[in-house]
């Protein structure tokens, strides 16, 4: 099914006004929420897709999904659920039957087998959403020989549904329709190869991630320990259940674990790198490596002392830096063939799980140039003076998740390496973000950004998805106190296109600041133009 007809015909789907016969909107208004908030619409869509079939809602809860389902009158609903809390104006639509009956357990089940068999597509909604009874029902389906396909709830909102659940599924079984259903996570499993819906075409990527087990490092704080290495593996399984080519550093030490973690299906998309953290080095010929490097900046921050996170040791410092070495190193390679390079962070499911959503529509627009999330504005002026730079971990640009093409990943790569060198050596250093204003300002044209905070280095990869507020208050905000007017414009053009989509809201006193920005950026790019 393709996603844009389907996006087109739920427009002419009426569900609020048959939804409106049988409950009522003060008391049950998510049944009349949009698509992308809602799923019932969606629901309401599935069932025109069919006439004259039974169609299977599991569990029933209040009844709103049957009631979805029921919408194509020639249709006939099955209901199930334990216990018995449907709305009683629900229970006058003609086309559903309620029982209270446990499909889990398999003797009821195989009782109704027939009809389950017969079902063009089923919902499921079942709680806990733990993923357990999301898998065992799965495996009542395919043992049966159902060759239909499942809509399942909540697959992205809840830990244990994506880790039990959704990330166990293969690639080719499984379609993500949150856009156009429940903003919890609306998925789609087929059993059946003919039935198959939209993806976006991202087989021209690789990923590169690693892990390093920091806490083994001479240097490691309070801080680095108590994140050992429980908890970034439990963090870990959403950027490990990626179905993309992959490489993956890591130490000896770490492999095993990584890879029971990675499923085994992506075996062929994955490519391991096993080395020693402290031998790590900016040049493969180079004679210093980040042992050595280490006890520099561990002097340097003795001899220019300055506030920062106990967590940014010396060793995080530079395990942020060896993101460069291993892009470029990746890009030399190239072991899959790809035309494009990302660096995720192990642990991206911390940023939350809606830039999970995201991810293969931001890589689908295949930019080229050095893409990362501008968060706040730091003027050029304050960057070029570096004893003052570095007073403070400023940091101005997301590097927890970045893009580009193959030549320009490399080039830039290898510019913020440089940047690490020549400040190290005048005495400075804090983190790789604070390298990229200084990088930026003196080559712009390798750099193409987008706007958000860190909660959203890739939810607002394409468009501003979640939090509008932030790219206005900090980086239009400052970047226009600062004088950067191009700047400045750019992001408020990134900001008003999302919003003249629908892709985001913003509230009236933020929308008026986004109206005075942009309208001042463009009066003063004229009169300097």
């Amino acid at each position: 099914m393709n996603y844009n007809i389907i996006k087109s015909d739920l427009d002419c789907i009426d569900s609020s006004h048959y939804f409106s016969s049988f409950v009522a909107a003060e008391t049950d208004s998510d049944v009349f929420g949009q698509v992308g908030h809602e799923h019932y619409k969606l629901l309401c869509y599935l069932s025109t897709r069919f006439n004259h079939s039974s169609i299977l809602d599991f569990r029933t809860h209040l009844g709103h999904s049957a009631l979805a389902l029921s919408y194509n009158a020639s249709n006939f609903v099955h209901s199930f659920d334990i216990v018995d809390n449907v709305r009683p104006l629900i229970k006058n639509a003609k086309n559903i039957k309620f029982h209270q009956e446990d499909l889990f357990d398999r003797e009821v089940f195989n009782k109704w087998s027939g009809v389950i068999l017969e079902c063009p597509f089923i919902f499921l909604d079942v709680h806990p959403h733990n993923g357990k009874m999301e898998t065992t029902f799965m495996g009542y389906l395919k043992e049966a020989g159902y060759k239909g396909f499942v809509v399942c709830d909540d697959i992205w909102y809840f830990k244990e549904m994506r880790n039990n659940f959704w990330y166990k599924l293969e690639d080719k079984y499984r379609y993500d329709l949150t856009d156009l259903g429940h903003w919890s996570g609306t998925g789609i499993v087929t059993f059946n190869p003919l039935i198959t819906f939209n993806k976006y075409d991202v087989s021209n990527w690789t990923l590169v991630t690693a892990y390093f087990n920091l806490t083994k490092c001479p240097d490691a704080s309070k801080e680095i320990c108590e994140r050992d290495q429980d908890y970034y593996m439990s963090h870990s399984l959403s950027t490990l259940s990626l179905p993309h080519n992959m490489i993956i550093h890591c130490d000896v030490e770490s492999l095993g674990k990584i890879q029971d973690l990675r499923p085994a299906w992506l075996e062929s998309k994955t490519k391991y790198i096993v080395r020693n953290f402290d031998d790590i080095c900016f040049n493969q010929d180079a004679s210093v490596c980040f042992r050595d490097y280490r006890e520099k900046i561990i002097q340097n921050r003795k001899e220019h002392p300055y506030y920062f996170d106990s967590r940014n040791t010396a060793s995080y410092y530079l395990f942020c830096m060896a993101r460069y070495v291993m892009l470029r190193e990746a890009t030399e390679e190239n072991p899959f063939g790809s035309t494009h390079f990302a660096w995720i962070n192990f642990c991206i499911e911390r940023m939350g799980y809606k830039n999970l959503i995201r991810l293969d529509e931001g890589l689908s627009v295949n930019r080229d140039k050095f893409s990362t999330c501008y968060i706040d504005y730091i003027p050029q002026s304050l960057v070029q003076n570096t004893a003052e730079y570095f007073k403070w971990g400023r940091c101005s640009m997301c590097s927890g998740f970045f893009t580009g093409n193959k030549e320009y990943m490399y080039k830039v790569c290898g510019l913020i390496n440089d940047k690490f060198i020549e400040y190290l050596n005048q005495g400075y250093g804090h983190a790789d973000e604070q390298l990229y204003s200084p990088v930026y300002f003196e080559n712009p044209d390798l750099f193409e950004h987008y706007y958000g905070d860190y909660l959203q280095m890739i939810t607002n990869y394409k468009y501003i998805y979640d939090a509008s507020e932030p790219p206005i208050y900090n980086f239009i905000t400052h970047s226009f106190e600062n004088k950067d007017y191009v700047k400045c414009f750019e992001g408020c053009e990134f900001v008003f296109r999302s919003y003249c989509l629908r892709k985001c809201k913003i509230n009236e006193d933020f929308k008026n600041k986004l109206y005075y920005y942009y309208m001042g950026c463009k009066e003063n790019l004229l009169i300097n133009s």
